[in-house]
């Protein structure tokens, strides 16, 4: 749910930061997003929209639940639903910020045609979002992606992304180091990147949480297909330590674990992720049967594949890989 446009796959200082401000207005939700429960918070989106229709806080939450969803019926019907609220909510900041984070996946998975035709768009309804409220961290840090990722002729660029950072140094000095790492990766400087990130003193800031838990899961990624497992582990084991309630670290580990060919322990890994928060957005199954196919428990893979296709949140790119996997294996015996 929580928007990451550098993932493919998610206070710094010795004071907190004084000016952050949460995206939902009634922290139920907020804490819901900062979770990554996506399920729970559809559930409970649908039920406030039965009681109340048009809720905007249920609506934007239902929005952001479905946002990965395969179903692109559900996509469509949030874009509809926040658009609408845009119109005619023209001073809440809560509306232009969902609509460009559902643009943005429409983008992603529409191929560059679609991204270039939205691009517009999705860059003036962030900007639209944080000039109506500039603490919101979560529009701020969906901009900067922006701007890292399309070039300065199309509207982005690096020195649009620093402005970003530079105007929060001072007052939010913990997202303003975030942004500053996130930077680092996208000129793959990952030394910098770690730098920063370790310069993060810990925080009960959950949204603060949830940023770092992705950009500590980018990085560990990276570290993992350098082959530097040691240094992965050690990355991904603090992570679990700090948030043992998530389940991104233990899916980086089965990851890593895979990597490793210690399929096994893999396996543990990724189940030990399933009983945790946010495991609903994690392709847990697609990974196991990878995992499994290469132990050579053709049957089990086979189950694990097919229990993936039925996910409601299977991403594209993994449908295609278990599906071609599927074939490998051949017909059931």
């Amino acid at each position: 749910m929580r928007l990451s446009l550098l993932t493919a796959v998610l206070g710094l200082s010795l004071a907190l930061p004084t000016a952050q401000a949460a995206l939902f207005s009634e922290p139920p939700w907020q804490a819901l997003l900062d979770a990554g429960r996506a399920d729970e918070m559809e559930r409970q989106a649908l039920t406030r929209l039965r009681e109340k229709p048009g809720d905007l806080q249920a609506s934007a939450a239902l929005a952001l639940a479905q946002i990965d969803l395969a179903d692109h019926k559900r996509q469509e019907q949030g874009l509809r639903s926040m658009q609408d609220c845009v119109d005619n909510k023209p001073d809440e900041a809560l509306c232009p910020y969902v609509l460009a984070s559902l643009m943005t996946v429409q983008a992603s998975n529409g191929g560059a045609l679609k991204a270039l035709s939205l691009a517009g768009r999705i860059k003036s309804n962030f900007l639209r979002a944080l000039s109506l409220k500039p603490d919101m961290i979560e529009a701020r840090s969906a901009l900067q992606q922006y701007y890292l990722i399309v070039p300065a002729i199309a509207g982005g660029g690096a020195a649009k992304a620093r402005e970003l950072e530079a105007e929060v140094r001072s007052s939010q000095p913990d997202y303003a180091r975030l942004m500053r790492a996130r930077a680092a990766a996208t000129e793959k400087n990952w030394a910098l990147m770690e730098k920063e990130l370790r310069s993060i003193s810990p925080s009960a800031d959950e949204g603060l949480r949830a940023e770092l838990r992705l950009a500590w899961g980018l990085l560990a990624k990276e570290l993992i297909d350098q082959k530097q497992y040691p240094r992965a582990r050690a990355l991904l084991e603090q992570l679990q330590k700090d948030q043992p309630n998530h389940a991104l670290a233990a899916y980086g580990l089965g990851r890593m674990y895979t990597a490793m060919e210690q399929f096994d322990e893999a396996i543990r890994q990724f189940e030990r992720a399933r009983a945790l928060d946010g495991a609903e957005q994690l392709p847990l199954d697609h990974r196991i049967g990878v995992a499994l196919q290469a132990k050579g428990e053709k049957a089990l893979a086979r189950a694990a594949f097919e229990r993936y296709l039925q996910n409601r949140r299977a991403s594209p790119n993994n449908v295609e890989d278990c599906r071609r996997r599927l074939a490998e294996l051949g017909p059931a015996l």
